[in-house]
């Protein structure tokens, strides 16, 4: 793999104009990559809009040339993985082979509401990933799989890319680690410590190898949030708040900073359903927890300076590709953007 760092950035909760917007400018300004969060519903406090991502996705792909466009990340619970390997490769067409699935084992918020049972995560995902790869890569599929059966099954046409669409998995736990090395193209978890990616990535290699794969071909991407601004305060308040409700969504994160009492009611896997109730909740309880949590957590903000510091950790942990939601309001995005294309990401190529 390359040594150059890309930079890719996540779409927030946004109306189809925004998105479009955010997507042509950050292409104009030099980032390698545009992401939809594959949410049924949008993670928010008081705003949850979710457009289906592979539909707004291809349509951006027709107003951009050279982004790639992939999901960050979905699961293989609301599509079936025929279907979603068609819509992948549907956007892999308009888009001329910049496409890129992500693929996690899933989030409360866009299953239970819907009556969509998170029953087996592990194995129903890891054999989604391999029913995909069957349809995109043989003329024709036969599989007898314990969630899935093709009969003679193939889709036309394949995908633009050969042998086809990188699948990042998205994985922080062991057994999922293991999937990733196993499976995936990429590797993209979520919100890790610099020091924890560092080791993580080498048990992802571990298991790429132990698979006979290529353990150097797995990119290593990494999902995170920053800030950045002329001013340090500046950042911080904007980071502030949205970073204390995300790490209660995540509580492993506060647990390894010492707040052994955080409760995981709100883990975004196997609990968390957006609703008024709970959003207020969820507000309440980040206000109390206390600012010094901001100086700990695998969040970086400030100039960008302190940008620069916090992305060359995990530069020099192994990540090559950070993709990065900016915890800014709607109005203050492309200014951000801006200054981070033109003051951070040159110190990286």
């Amino acid at each position: 793999m390359s040594d150059l760092l890309k930079f890719g950035v996540v779409s927030t909760p946004s109306a189809w104009d925004q998105i479009l917007d955010t997507a042509t400018y950050i292409e104009k300004m030099g980032f390698d990559s545009f992401w939809m969060p594959d949410h049924t519903v949008g993670f928010g406090i008081r705003r949850w809009d979710a457009l289906e991502a592979w539909s707004a996705l291809s349509a951006v792909a027709t107003q951009t040339k050279n982004v790639k466009l992939g999901t960050c990340v979905g699961d293989t619970y609301r599509h079936h993985p025929a279907a979603l390997a068609q819509m992948v490769t549907t956007c892999d067409h308009i888009s001329n082979g910049r496409a890129i699935v992500g693929i996690g084992l899933g989030e409360a918020m866009n299953l239970f509401p819907f009556g969509i049972d998170l029953k087996k995560p592990l194995g129903r995902t890891r054999e989604a990933v391999k029913v995909m790869r069957m349809l995109w890569t043989q003329e024709v599929s036969n599989y007898k799989g314990k969630y899935y059966k093709l009969d003679n099954a193939f889709l036309q046409p394949r995908p633009i890319q050969e042998p086809n669409p990188p699948v990042w998995i998205a994985a922080n736990s062991p057994k999922t680690m293991k999937m990733a090395g196993e499976l995936g193209d990429g590797w993209v978890p979520a919100s890790m410590f610099p020091d924890e990616y560092a080791e993580k990535l080498q048990i992802v290699r571990a298991h790429a190898k132990q698979a006979k794969r290529d353990p150097n071909a797995i990119e290593p991407a990494a999902f995170v949030f920053t800030v950045v601004a002329d001013e340090y305060e500046t950042a911080r308040k904007s980071v502030g708040l949205g970073a204390k409700i995300y790490f209660l969504t995540r509580p492993r994160i506060l647990h390894r900073l010492g707040y052994k009492d955080i409760t995981d009611e709100f883990d975004m896997t196997w609990h968390l359903v957006m609703n008024s109730d709970v959003t207020e909740k969820l507000l309440a309880m980040a206000k109390e927890i206390p600012d010094e949590v901001l100086d700990k957590a695998p969040v970086f903000f400030g100039t960008p300076d302190d940008v620069i510091k916090g992305i060359k950790a995990y530069q020099k942990a192994g990540v090559q590709h950070l993709v990065v939601n900016f915890f800014v309001p709607p109005k203050m995005l492309k200014d951000t953007l801006k200054l981070f294309a033109t003051e951070v990401i040159p110190e990286f190529r």
